[in-house]
């Protein structure tokens, strides 16, 4: 059927509704009126009077017709809203405790009783963030648990977490969260337990902090999706701009899971104290699939006119009070409300700042006492505590409190705490303050909360920076960090040993003390990921080493040596100092120090290719590993000596160093060694050219580790992508593609593998142009030498397969002659293969000769003197990767080398391809084996032997299958 007719109205909010109506109509094809009746379930004459009458319909046929025709209930329920108090001279009919703001509020509840996503609600200060979701909360039958950020304590790791999750567990003296953990991981409750002491049983070690941190969050998502599963849950989280960074890698993990609650969160934008990294994260998040975000305005005339009717600052003989109000306040709603409390003094400035001075300039002095105190506690503390503060007795502080509360200028929390009603108000307080003062109620809070015990010990550690007491800062800034690592906060952690760093420069921490700090920040910035930092703090903080004691100088010196090594990719730094720490421990009983020294030396002698000294340095660790009968430190130093040992051609040798170290652990080792191990076992069979089954059984105990537990941290991401390699090298697209859905592929540095393996199935699966922005995309895996080669490489790959040889040139040529020195060139056979074709393609591109373009790219390689000095580039090699006795890719690579330089010269034979392709078959790679026949059969075709041609792509096509650039090749040559 065609449109139906429209009703005729008035300008006005009820005929946007049904113009909104009859465009939806439209757009869904205008269906019948008994199909969307039949759809509704209500008659065809109701829906024919939802379009066609003057007379506003019911919401809840409304609502049935927008879900029949595939509108957005929100939108529709918010111009019902309007067209339902059109009249704006008259009072309109309020939302609970909210003026105006009706169509956010009908999209807030939608979301609190959606299943799952984000809505990020932003605006400024005071612009009515927390009433609008207050409201919406109060008009769903969902149980919505909040937690609240606090600008004082943006140290405090998972603070609104825990008081959300508290919420849940007081609510019904934990029955409901009860019931969920039993339907949890058996691990959940302990997890939970960091959080929430008051649940049985003990929380888990704390030692490993990586892996617990990911259990905690694997933990929070798995109880938030019972609870949901049992009844109705949403979540809210007020003042997200000033939360912990755990919390909001929590929130975004949470958000990975589509875990099934709905989650609100408010979002001030203009408040200075928002550091870049967390405007960062919003930006990212924005972007995810299932996030949305509001952005809340000034109110418009009538609204702040049902702001002051529901807050009876207006009756009907001052019409004109709220037109007056609104020119001054621009409708903002925190504006509004002091500028009605204050009156109608003609006189008072606009400007915010000085409102609130005024609102706070008339207060008694034990009312500007107490205000005071609160404006430094900055956050909500307990009566108690304001009358210590204060020094005025109960009576005086609670009288002071009611007179503040009836002038909305205090807030009375659920748990008896009080704070001042808006950030901007305890600004205002501390304003009122000489420094002096400030400092006074600073160490008063200090003391208070310090000896009253309970209180996170980041707020008490930040009222002594601010009370400038260094000293007790420093103590409470180390209980800080170790809170934070009970919590999985290595972030947090190190923010807190880098302030007693920089305390201790003031005289404040006792040597023993530094050390710790020192050596506590190293780990939990290597934790974080932030390499860049740890080398900062061995340039920028090194500690006096000679006058430590031996073994806490070998600790600091072997952090340097990692950093060397990791950051600096200088080995024979690295090795300097691991000798130094060997030095210092010399004549000291084996410990668990030296294990991790040898280790550490074993590394840097094998970038400097001495392996023979590496090896008997990682079995001395073995060695010691035994003598202490420590099965853990066992367990990981087994491995990383069979993957060197792997590394160097015994497979076998490597097997058994893995088997044995799995003979010392009776289940598992915990789900960090275990992907330790899993990596380098992996490793040594892809370097080894073993089945992709091999792989994947060597990996199934951690990955399904993962699956039980939820877990995704870099170290099970590594070993994915392993296994998605391992089938990209086997020739089997499809099964590559498969497991690459469970491998993470954000833009953090954790979960580059995942990236890395996606770009080399863009490039089989003929999405080359992707493949080479993942590729340029990478620079999070570091500036290295290596790690530049390592993505010249695929990027050169992809480049070829787009036919353009001499951007492909350019692109690889630099990088691998500046990787031409180091002994890690031995692995890099593939480098000198792709740049051998890149040469060859060059002189033999589709449909004629090279191009001036690409002579000049490749600085004139026309001849075979000139293509021997691609051949030097090999000779230069520190370690020749393409000699069949220390090559992973034996014979195979070197033959295809051979074929690729004669293939340039234009003398290729059906015969060296042949050979290459059947080298390439024993090591399993068909889609190698059919690139090699593909050029055999170019040869056949120049040579005139069409059926020797044919029978040769046949087979190239077979192993090609899963490889479509390469099928499309070989199609074209069949089709010559």
């Amino acid at each position: 059927m065609g449109a139906l007719p429209s009703p005729v109205l008035p300008p006005g909010s009820h005929r946007d509704l049904v113009h909104a109506l009859h465009a939806l109509h439209h757009g869904a094809g205008w269906p019948s009126l008994r199909l969307l009746a039949r759809h509704a379930g209500v008659s065809h004459t109701t829906v024919s009077k939802v379009f066609s009458s003057s007379v506003l319909p019911p919401w809840g046929t409304v609502e049935l017709l927008v879900e029949a025709m595939g509108g957005s209930r929100s939108e529709f329920h918010a111009l019902w809203l309007a067209a339902s108090s059109a009249d704006d001279d008259a009072a309109p009919a309020p939302s609970p405790g909210i003026a105006g703001r009706r169509a956010e509020l009908a999209v807030v509840r939608d979301h609190l009783d959606g299943h799952g996503g984000l809505l990020v609600v932003t605006g400024e200060a005071g612009i009515g963030k927390s009433t609008l979701v207050d409201a919406a909360a109060a008009l769903t039958d969902t149980r919505v648990a909040v937690g609240r950020c606090l600008p004082f304590s943006t140290e405090v790791p998972l603070m609104p977490v825990v008081e959300l999750l508290r919420s849940i567990h007081d609510a019904d003296d934990g029955r409901w969260i009860g019931e969920a953990l039993s339907g949890c991981p058996a691990y959940a409750r302990g997890a939970l337990a960091r959080l929430l002491p008051e649940l049985s049983g003990a929380a888990a070690s704390a030692d490993d902090v990586d892996f617990a941190q990911q259990h905690l969050y694997a933990a929070v998502a798995a109880v938030l999706a019972r609870l949901a599963a049992t009844r109705p849950l949403a979540a809210v989280v007020e003042d997200l701009h000033v939360s912990d960074a755990t919390t909001l890698d929590l929130l975004e993990y949470v958000l990975s899971r589509d875990v099934d609650v709905p989650i609100t969160v408010t979002w001030r934008l203009d408040d200075q104290r928002v550091q870049r990294w967390r405007s960062e994260w919003l930006a990212r998040v924005q972007a995810l699939p299932g996030v949305r975000t509001m952005s809340l305005g000034p109110l418009t005339l009538p609204e702040t006119r049902d702001q002051l009717r529901l807050a009876g600052w207006l009756d009907g003989t001052t019409t004109d009070r709220a037109r007056r109000i609104h020119e001054r306040s621009r409708g903002h709603p925190l504006f509004t409300a002091h500028l009605a409390i204050q009156g109608d003094d003609p006189t008072l400035p606009p400007l915010l700042a000085d409102l609130l001075d005024r609102r706070l300039g008339d207060l008694s002095p034990d009312q500007h006492r107490v205000a005071t105190a609160l404006g430094v506690a900055d956050g909500p503390v307990g009566v108690e505590l304001v009358v210590a503060a204060t020094g005025l007795d109960d009576d005086a502080v609670v009288g002071a409190l009611r007179h503040l509360a009836a002038r909305h200028l205090v807030s009375v929390g659920a748990t008896d705490t009080v704070r001042l009603a808006h950030p901007l108000l305890a600004d205002a307080a501390r304003r009122r303050l000489l420094p002096g003062e400030v400092r006074r109620l600073h160490r008063m809070f200090a003391e208070l909360l310090g000896r009253g015990g309970g209180a996170d010990p980041a707020v008490v550690a930040e009222h002594w920076r601010l009370a400038g007491g260094t000293t007790e800062e420093a103590r409470w800034r180390a209980a800080a960090a170790r809170q934070a690592r009970r919590r999985t906060d290595p972030r947090s952690e190190a923010e807190h040993w880098l302030r007693i760093l920089e305390l201790g420069r003031q005289h404040a921490v006792a040597p023993e003390g530094l050390v710790t700090a020192w050596l506590s920040a190293f780990d939990a910035l290597q934790l974080s990921g932030r390499l860049e930092a740890c080398a900062a703090l061995v340039d920028d903080e090194q500690l006096d080493v000679d006058a430590l004691p031996d073994e806490q100088a070998a600790r600091v010196i072997r952090r340097a040596a990692q950093v060397a090594w990791l950051v600096g990719d200088d080995p024979e730094a690295a090795l300097v100092l691991a000798d130094r720490a060997l030095d210092r421990l010399a004549g000291h009983p084996v410990g668990a120090g030296l294990v991790h020294v040898l280790d550490q030396r074993a590394n840097a002698l094998m970038d400097l290719a001495r392996y023979d000294e590496a090896t008997i340095d990682l079995q001395g660790a073995l060695d010691a590993c035994a003598e202490l009968d420590d099965d853990a430190l066992y367990f990981q130093t087994a491995a990383t000596l069979a993957w060197h040992v792997g590394h160097l051609g015994d497979l076998a040798a490597a097997l058994d160093l893995f088997r044995r170290a799995r003979s010392r652990v009776a289940g598992t080792a915990g789900p960090w060694r275990e992907a330790n191990l899993a990596m380098m076992h992996t490793d040594v069979l892809l370097q080894h050219h073993r089945p992709p089954r091999e792989v994947e059984e060597a990996a199934r105990l951690v990955l399904d580790l993962g699956r039980e537990w939820q877990l995704d941290f870099h170290l099970l991401t590594l070993v994915k992508a392993n296994v998605v390699e391992a089938y990209l090298d086997a020739g089997r697209t499809g099964d590559a593609a498969a497991r690459l859905v469970d491998v993470p592929r954000s833009h953090s540095y954790d979960d580059w593998p995942g990236q890395w393996v996606s770009a080399r199935l863009d490039i089989v699966q003929g999405r080359t142009g992707d493949a080479i922005r993942t590729m340029r995309g990478l620079v999070k895996v570091g500036g290295s030498t290596r790690n530049r080669l390592n993505r010249a490489v695929w990027e050169a790959t992809a480049l070829l397969w787009q036919d353009e040889p001499e951007q492909a040139w350019a692109a690889l040529h630099d990088p691998l002659d500046a990787f031409l020195d180091s002994a890690g060139i031995a692995d890099y056979w593939l480098a000198f293969l792709v740049l051998a074709r890149a040469a060859a393609d060059a002189r033999t591109p589709p449909g004629g000769g090279a191009s001036d373009e690409v002579a000049t790219a490749l600085e004139g390689l026309e001849g075979p003197e000139d293509l021997e000095d691609l051949e030097a580039m090999r000779r230069r090699a520190r370690l020749d990767p393409l000699d069949a006795q220390r090559s992973s890719a034996g014979v195979a690579a070197g033959v295809t080398w051979d074929a690729e330089l004669v293939r340039a010269r234009g003398t290729d034979t059906v015969d060296q391809w042949s050979r290459a392709a059947v080298a390439w078959g024993h090591l399993g790679r068909p889609h190698a084996a059919a690139y090699c026949r593909w050029r055999a059969a170019q040869v056949a075709l120049r040579e005139g032997r069409g059926a020797v041609a044919d029978r040769l792509l046949r087979r190239a096509a077979a192993d090609a299958r899963e490889h479509v650039p390469l099928s499309r090749v070989i199609a074209e040559t069949s089709g010559r």
